[in-house]
């Protein structure tokens, strides 16, 4: 009778295999972690941005509605408390011509600008 020789020099590989395999999901997963907390802190960076924005806007139309204009002053300071209320951090506003707020806000180490007006709108003059 032959005896059949079984070969020793692949044992462990299964092991190796599934060990390569975790590897390989765990460093997905941390990768998708990592997508997923930046695109988090942009979009609360891009909200902060617009709720300044939208307060400075509010600012300047109630200021045209009385025939007041302080300026970019007052709008942009109620812009930068809105921006800290939400999180983030006015490092930038303007007010154009027409009466638009533009901020930019840093937030989680994420910049996001938004621009925010009312002339034309609901009524507003001109």
């Amino acid at each position: 009778m032959t005896e059949v020789k079984r070969r020793m020099d692949d044992a462990g590989a299964g092991a190796v295999v599934a060990l390569a395999v975790v590897l390989v999901a765990t460093a997905l997963v941390m990768l998708l972690a990592a997508g997923v907390a930046r695109i988090a802190a942009q979009s609360r960076a891009q909200a902060a941005a617009d709720a300044a924005a939208i307060a400075g806007a509010i600012v300047t139309r109630a200021e045209a509605a009385g025939g007041v204009s302080e300026g970019a002053a007052s709008a942009c300071a109620v812009a930068g408390r809105a921006a800290t209320a939400v999180g983030g951090e006015a490092v930038r506003c303007d007010v154009d011509p027409t009466g638009a707020v533009v901020v930019a806000v840093e937030s989680s180490g994420r910049t996001a600008r938004a621009r925010a007006g009312w002339k034309g709108v609901g009524g507003g003059p001109g």
